[in-house]
């Protein structure tokens, strides 16, 4: 089993320049990390599109929780069929590590304030249920986030009741996982049709999920707020009557765009 690949992360990630942890996963600030969660899913995509990054977003989820909006560095993991000599090696591997419990606790280990799980599951669901109600409680206790998998979980009434938590799953069962091998941690992972790596910035949405490259969360959240700050202008314009909806629903002329900059300059803080 690789739990982890720090010059293989390094090398990947390359264009970031900040901070990273021990394994060279970038480590994006908290305060962009905050500022993330007002940004939408078609922001992001937007931004990460005209950067070259077409193939950063998974849709089709059971969202516990539409009206909540998590987000964080990616802590990863993948998972395949089960095979007896892959299985037994990975086992023999977390003794030696001395690692607690099956597979999918191992994982949880690695996470830290502000991490957010991706599991590759391939989508199963029956014996694929990752999680249930205590490992979702050992998650939000260690990343303060939520969990995205490409799969199932189980106990989901109770998950259901946790305040300030959140999960994009493929679906539900009553079932344990079960028939399946987890021989990658931290490593680059396919989601849907979307790619992750390792300190990728997760926003997902009632939309979906959208796997954000760490240099580009920056460019995200100013974009982001600096067409939240040009709505608010068009719209007390419009209530105002000094524009029609069809004036600021399109580039702006040089006499708005000279209007905007003095209300910026005038705003209240």
């Amino acid at each position: 089993m690789k739990v982890t690949n720090p010059e293989m992360i390094r090398a990947v990630t390359k264009e970031w320049d900040g901070e990273r942890d021990s394994n060279g996963r970038p480590l994006v600030s908290e305060d962009i990390l905050e500022r993330m969660k007002l940004v939408t899913t078609e922001e992001a995509w937007g931004t990460c599109k005209r950067n070259g990054y077409a193939f950063q977003f998974a849709g089709d989820w059971m969202n516990l929780h539409p009206d909540r909006v998590i987000v964080g560095r990616a802590v990863t993991c993948r998972w395949v069929p089960r095979r007896p000599d892959v299985h037994d090696s990975i086992d023999k591997q977390g003794e030696e590590d001395k690692r607690v419990g099956f597979q999918n606790s191992w994982v949880i280990d690695e996470l830290e304030q502000g991490d957010l799980i991706v599991v590759d599951l391939f989508g199963k669901i029956f014996n694929g249920t990752f999680a249930g109600d205590n490992l979702a409680t050992a998650i939000k206790s260690r990343s303060g986030t939520g969990m995205v998998i490409d799969g199932g979980i189980r106990d989901t009434q109770r998950i259901l009741e946790m305040d300030d938590f959140n999960a994009l799953i493929r679906g539900v069962d009553p079932s344990a996982i079960l028939d399946v091998s987890m021989p990658d941690i931290n490593g680059i992972t396919r989601i849907g049709e979307a790619t992750c790596v390792p300190g990728d910035v997760v926003l997902a949405t009632s939309t979906g999920v959208i796997f954000i490259p760490p240099h580009l969360a920056l460019e995200v959240v100013e974009r982001s707020e600096a067409i939240r700050l040009k709505d608010t202008f068009g719209q007390q314009r419009i209530r105002e009557g000094v524009y029609t909806p069809g004036e600021v629903d399109r580039e702006f002329s040089a006499d708005m765009n000279k209007d905007f900059e003095e209300w910026k300059a005038n705003r209240p803080e």
